[in-house]
């Protein structure tokens, strides 16, 4: 059995977010993203997402309504939920998707 400690290897990049995927099966698919102050695009998702902001700050806008999240915060996004995020502060997010 492997342990992952989430703070391990951290590696920011100013062109893009750093994606490392966790864990993965048939029903569930865990990654860590790490950002500096990249926007999104809007996304369209089949599968629920369950982000929780580890470390940092963002703002996230969700079907017109902007919200902003600090460290500690977890926040469900369910399927087909428009969404994108707007800004972020040197964030390490935990990333959830239920499939």
């Amino acid at each position: 059995m492997k342990v992952y400690n989430i703070f391990d290897n951290l590696v920011f990049s100013k062109d893009r977010e750093i994606e490392e995927t966790i864990f993965e099966n048939d029903q569930v698919k865990i990654i860590r993203i790490c950002s500096l102050d990249q926007a999104t695009d809007f996304y369209d998702q089949d599968q629920l997402e369950i982000v929780k902001i580890v470390r940092g700050r963002a703002r996230l806008e969700i079907e017109g309504e902007v919200l902003d999240l600090k460290e500690g915060d977890i926040l469900p996004i369910h399927p087909h939920k428009i969404h994108r995020v707007l800004s972020q502060d040197k964030t390490i997010w935990l990333c959830i998707f239920v499939k």
